[in-house]
Protein backbone atom coordinates (compact mmCIF):
# COMPACT_ATOMS: atom_id res chain seq x y z
CA UNK A 1 0.00 0.00 0.00
CA UNK A 2 1.03 3.45 -1.18
CA UNK A 3 1.93 5.95 1.51
CA UNK A 4 -0.92 7.94 0.14
CA UNK A 5 -2.93 5.40 -0.10
CA UNK A 6 -2.59 4.40 3.85
CA UNK A 7 -3.15 8.20 4.82
CA UNK A 8 -6.18 8.25 3.06
CA UNK A 9 -7.55 5.27 4.51
CA UNK A 10 -6.62 6.76 7.91
CA UNK A 11 -7.88 10.23 7.12
CA UNK A 12 -11.79 7.80 6.28
CA UNK A 13 -11.40 6.24 9.77
CA UNK A 14 -10.85 9.55 12.01
CA UNK A 15 -14.23 10.51 10.60
CA UNK A 16 -16.06 7.41 11.11
CA UNK A 17 -17.97 7.47 14.18
CA UNK A 18 -16.44 4.93 16.89
CA UNK A 19 -19.64 2.88 16.64
CA UNK A 20 -18.37 1.36 13.16
CA UNK A 21 -14.35 1.47 13.94
CA UNK A 22 -15.33 -2.15 15.37
CA UNK A 23 -17.30 -3.23 12.01
CA UNK A 24 -14.57 -1.76 9.98
CA UNK A 25 -12.14 -4.20 11.56
CA UNK A 26 -14.43 -6.88 11.23
CA UNK A 27 -14.48 -6.42 7.60
CA UNK A 28 -10.81 -6.57 7.50
CA UNK A 29 -9.83 -9.33 8.97
CA UNK A 30 -12.82 -10.80 7.17
CA UNK A 31 -11.33 -9.52 3.83
CA UNK A 32 -7.86 -11.36 5.23
CA UNK A 33 -9.74 -14.61 5.33
CA UNK A 34 -11.11 -14.61 2.18
CA UNK A 35 -7.87 -13.54 0.78
CA UNK A 36 -6.05 -15.99 2.02
CA UNK A 37 -8.50 -18.82 1.44
CA UNK A 38 -8.27 -18.06 -2.46
CA UNK A 39 -4.58 -17.97 -2.38
CA UNK A 40 -4.27 -21.06 -0.32
CA UNK A 41 -3.44 -24.11 -3.21
CA UNK A 42 -4.66 -27.82 -2.98
CA UNK A 43 -0.99 -29.89 -2.13
CA UNK A 44 0.08 -32.10 -4.39
CA UNK A 45 -0.72 -34.84 -2.32
CA UNK A 46 -4.16 -34.64 -2.11
CA UNK A 47 -5.20 -33.98 -5.57
CA UNK A 48 -2.39 -37.21 -6.40
CA UNK A 49 -5.07 -38.79 -3.67
CA UNK A 50 -8.12 -37.22 -5.65
CA UNK A 51 -6.60 -38.59 -8.98
CA UNK A 52 -5.75 -42.05 -7.79
CA UNK A 53 -9.05 -42.49 -7.01
CA UNK A 54 -10.90 -41.29 -10.08
CA UNK A 55 -8.80 -43.71 -12.17
CA UNK A 56 -9.92 -46.58 -9.91
CA UNK A 57 -13.18 -45.73 -9.91
CA UNK A 58 -13.39 -46.42 -6.06
CA UNK A 59 -16.78 -45.63 -4.51
CA UNK A 60 -16.71 -42.45 -1.72
CA UNK A 61 -15.64 -43.54 2.02
CA UNK A 62 -19.21 -42.68 3.65
CA UNK A 63 -18.41 -42.33 7.19
CA UNK A 64 -21.66 -42.57 8.67
CA UNK A 65 -21.59 -45.95 6.93
CA UNK A 66 -18.07 -47.18 8.41
CA UNK A 67 -19.61 -46.31 11.88
CA UNK A 68 -22.62 -48.53 11.04
CA UNK A 69 -20.87 -51.08 10.65
CA UNK A 70 -18.31 -50.51 13.65
CA UNK A 71 -21.23 -50.65 15.74
CA UNK A 72 -22.84 -53.87 14.54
Amino acid sequence: MTATALKNVNDKLKNLPDSLIEEVECYIDFLAYKYSQESNQIPQWQKEEVLNRINLNEKAVDAFEMIDKLNE
